[in-house]
């Protein structure tokens, strides 16, 4: 099996002699390198172990903590206030002036996209907090954007933590799936979220 992005190529075989085999035909064709076992690739850290494989993404969460100005801020417990109420604007109302020159100089789109590659490679307990952060891209306020800076202070507080796949357990399907009710304060539609694990390790949410 290989998975290609752009000009990388990562495979895996069984037996390992077929990925060998794999790189001869690719050097056949093509001059390629060959960079050995992946330590990190599209800013997601690999670590393999005796039984697991480990994913992180420390020196990329650094990265947009200093970008978006938090480096001296304070690491918080939970991505989300429980029970947070983010509303969308009246779009009959017209727009301040000065509320639409602080949303084009306010990165929240820059935010949230950088928030939502770590929630859907390594970090699903904030993919909840970004995907409700996401609604509002085209309309934020100023509460939103604390909301999101929110969300980047508690990856500051969990910035060393890893998804682990593999281990010891038998490789059973497990699922958790669960709704609020009408918990959208806009459309009174509700909420739904899932999680999917694969042995000790989460694959999907």
């Amino acid at each position: 099996m290989f998975a290609v992005h752009v000009d990388d190529i990562f495979s895996i075989s069984n037996p390992p002699e077929e990925n060998a085999r794999f790189r001869d035909q690719l050097k056949s064709k093509w001059d390629i390198s060959d960079l050995g076992p992946i330590k990190f690739a599209l800013g997601i850290a690999i670590e393999r172990n005796a039984d697991t494989i480990s994913l992180s993404q420390t020196a990329f969460i650094d990265r947009i903590i200093e970008q978006f100005g938090q480096t001296d801020a304070h690491p918080i417990d939970t991505p989300m206030v429980a029970g947070l109420q983010l509303r969308h604007l009246d779009k009959s109302i017209p727009i301040p002036s000065e509320v639409t020159k602080w949303r084009e100089r306010t990165p929240y789109c820059e935010l949230v996209g950088s928030l939502n590659y770590i929630a859907v490679a390594t970090q699903p307990d904030i993919a909840y907090s970004v995907g409700r952060l996401a609604s509002f891209l085209d309309c934020f306020q100023q509460d939103h954007w604390t909301a999101a800076i929110c969300v980047l202070r508690y990856l500051k507080n969990t910035r060393t933590l890893s998804l682990v796949l593999g281990g010891t357990r038998p490789p059973s399907l497990l699922g958790y799936s669960d709704a609020d009710f009408a918990n959208c304060k806009d459309t009174s539609r509700s909420v739904s979220g899932y999680c999917y694990s694969l042995g000790s390790g989460v694959v999907s949410w």
